[in-house]
């Protein structure tokens, strides 16, 4: 369970192999990590029948719940009026919500409630509302010990197991408790059926209170007819054709941001005695979408040619090139991976959680907040698009995307720390300025560093004795990852994707220092090869300008070392904020994290004609190989799948390198050029063009 801890956020205890500490957090005035800041609302006239305290002020006529922001936007509560009927008459006990009761267990038989506006007949997401309200009180609950917290949220949770099992029992058309059968369908029900991750919080509850109902009413939101049994048998089936649609209602396509957070609620389920299954389901779940329907930043989801048009859907399985020209990625999406990347991580600790989680952090979610000092809204984004040339877009008062976007700046601190179960092992995951208070083993550790902006982390430990720090290698730092304790360098095999442990008598006032420089390294998308991004170590590089994909041919620029930036992308002047800047074929390109008006593009198309080695042009056509893509599950309107497209030779080539002399580069090329003449990509003239030409390129090289 979480427990408030001094001097610190919060911590949260799982049943599990890591545990996540607490820390505190920095964030530097005047950047892109900024948050707005609240301004102080005028006073209000006050007569002699006012009371007034802390935000709220009591009149005859009733109580005014006053808007901090300067919107003004107060909340009047006025008392019911005695005698008459009474307003509303509970189905169970226990309800609390922001919506009426009968909202809620419409959703299920005999009315099965669709979404729309209408008050009387419709519903939205109800248990998606209730989540957040349960979710709410369980924090204040963990971080200040208010018991008043937990018996508001148990009586909840109470109410919720009565209208997931009896369910709508006064209606006149009640045919009894509800089956498996009325749950599958009531999650298919298009938004109505979004419930947020409302399964994750009764098995908290349940644990907190002893109580195994709630157990059971976690496994009431399991969607098993479309969704939750495929990932336990890992099919992937977020996009489906029309004729093998798995569930009575499922669509097509499902909606990413609805299904995501179901999966963090089924590893809660697991986490407190659910079963296996429900690990697994989540595990096969992060699989289907992450890396084969990510985007460069971290997102997911958008339409493609021949989809129907809505941008919240997932896009089929291997589909980002033909899907970045539209808009789409969902921030609430990427908010919630991370969350599910996280929590698989406590359990299986695979380094890859954690790279795709500072992927999602340092693009998507940095860069979801405008770079303003404006308060008149949240001035955070709903889609986060990578089409060419495309403005990002900032607002969304009353969205779910303006919530979570809110949250999302207020808990950089949340994973930079974990802990193992036993105590031994502190793991540092994200470098980010924080503060670990860890009481109960007497250390105090301080992060600086000013990462992503540069290149290297200092850690200072307050405390003595025994501790393994496991010191996270990012899968991009191919050009070296190296640490030193009080300045004398550690011997650490460093490979890139691994952790690294430093495991000694700790002595207050050690100071680790790590470092891990940047690179630009190119990432191509899996569907077609020639459509790539730029990125600087963690950070992706957005091209500044409108209208179509920028393009640029860059292999000419190249040495042996295969280093980018060496000529082919030059660095440029620094940002007032510190952010490097890069020019490459007439662009400027700089990190995604800045958040203005002004249009990019994430994506550029890479133009290769012929073979050169620097100046050297061997006139030898530089073709594919045929490795049969785009190879989509599902069709994509006016492409061939599988088709006939692949890296080309020269993509291939430099794959290989660093060459560390010139007879391997002359090797490497003789053996591709091999293997394009067995492939039929090569007539036996041009590959020995081709390696005429390596062999005469040694200066150029």
């Amino acid at each position: 369970m979480a427990k408030c801890l001094p001097g610190t956020s919060f911590r949260w205890e799982r049943e599990c192999h890591l545990r996540v500490v607490a820390t505190g957090w920095s964030r530097r005035c005047g950047d892109t990590f900024r948050a707005a800041r609240g301004q102080e609302r005028p006073r209000a006239e006050v007569d002699s029948r006012t009371t007034r305290r802390h935000g709220w002020r009591t009149t005859p006529e009733g109580t005014t719940l006053e808007d901090a922001s300067p919107n003004n936007r107060d909340a009047g509560v006025v008392a019911a009026p005695s005698g008459g009927p009474a307003d509303w008459v509970p189905t169970f006990p226990g309800y609390l919500g922001a919506i009426p009761e009968d909202a809620v267990l419409r959703l299920g038989p005999p009315r099965w409630a669709v979404y729309g506006g209408n008050a009387q007949t419709n519903t939205w997401a109800p248990w998606y509302t209730q989540h957040k309200i349960m979710r709410g009180l369980l924090d204040a609950y963990y971080n200040t010990g208010n018991a008043q917290a937990l018996d508001v949220v148990t009586k909840m949770a109470d109410w919720a197991h009565l209208a997931l099992t009896v369910g709508d029992k006064n209606h006149p058309g009640y045919a009894g408790p509800l089956t498996r059968d009325d749950l599958n369908r009531m999650w298919d029900l298009y938004i109505g059926g979004e419930f947020g991750g409302a399964n994750e919080v009764f098995p908290e509850i349940g644990h907190l209170t002893g109580d195994g109902k709630h157990l059971e009413t976690a496994r009431c939101f399991d969607n098993r007819e479309s969704l939750f049994g495929a990932c336990v048998q890992n099919r992937d089936t977020l996009v489906v054709t029309p004729q093998n649609r798995p569930g009575r209602l499922r669509p097509e396509r499902l909606y990413a941001n609805t299904h995501v957070p179901q999966f963090v609620g089924y590893l809660s389920v697991y986490e407190r005695g659910g079963g296996q299954e429900y690990f697994t389901a989540a595990k096969n779940f992060f699989g289907k979408v992450v890396p084969g329907r990510m985007f460069a930043h971290g997102g997911v989801g958008g339409n493609y040619p021949g989809s129907n048009n809505n941008l919240e859907l997932f896009q089929n399985r291997g589909n980002v090139a033909n899907a970045i020209a539209t808009s789409g990625a969902e921030t609430c999406t990427t908010y919630n991976l991370l969350k599910l990347a996280r929590n698989l991580f406590l359990h299986e600790h695979d380094p890859a959680y954690m790279d795709y989680y500072e992927r999602g952090l340092f693009n998507m979610i940095t860069g979801s907040r405008a770079d303003t000092t404006a308060t008149g809204d949240p001035q955070v984004t709903y889609f986060q698009p990578v089409s060419p040339g495309v403005v990002r877009s900032y607002g969304n008062t009353g969205t779910c995307c303006g919530g979570t976007g809110l949250e999302n700046h207020t808990k950089y601190q949340e994973t930079v720390f974990l802990r193992s179960a036993d105590g031994g092992a502190l793991w540092v995951n994200l470098y980010v300025p924080a503060t670990l208070t860890w009481p109960e083993r007497g250390f105090t550790v301080t992060q600086r560093t000013s990462f992503p902006r540069q290149d290297h982390a200092e850690l200072t430990v307050d405390g003595a004795g025994r501790l393994d720090l496991e010191l996270r290698v990012p899968a991009w730092a191919r050009l070296g990852f190296t640490v030193t304790v009080n300045g004398q360098a550690q011997d650490v095999d460093a490979r890139p994707g691994t952790y690294v442990t430093l495991s000694r008598d700790w002595r207050r006032g050690d100071v680790v220092g790590i470092r891990m420089p940047f690179g630009l390294r190119i990432e191509r998308a899996p569907d077609r090869p020639d459509t790539q991004a730029v990125f600087w170590g963690p950070v992706l590089l957005q091209f500044l300008g409108g209208g179509a994909f920028p393009e640029l041919s860059l292999y000419r620029h190249l040495k042996r070392d295969g280093d980018y930036g060496r000529a082919a992308i030059r660095a440029g002047a620094v940002t007032a904020a510190g952010d490097p800047t890069f020019t490459a074929g007439g662009f400027t390109l700089r990190p995604y994290h800045i958040s203005d008006s002004r249009p990019a593009s994430s994506y550029f198309r890479r133009v290769e004609p012929t073979v050169v080695f620097g100046s050297v042009d061997t006139g030898v056509p530089n073709r594919k190989r045929n490795d049969g893509l785009p190879r989509y599950d599902v069709p994509v309107e006016g492409v061939v799948s599988p088709g006939t497209d692949g890296p080309t030779f020269l993509d291939l080539l430099w794959d290989q390198a660093p060459f560390p002399d010139h007879g391997r580069f002359v090797s490497a090329v003789t053996a591709l050029a091999d293997a394009f003449v067995s492939a039929g990509r090569f007539t036996a003239a041009e590959r020995a063009a081709v390696v005429s030409k390596a062999a005469e390129a040694e200066r150029e090289l």
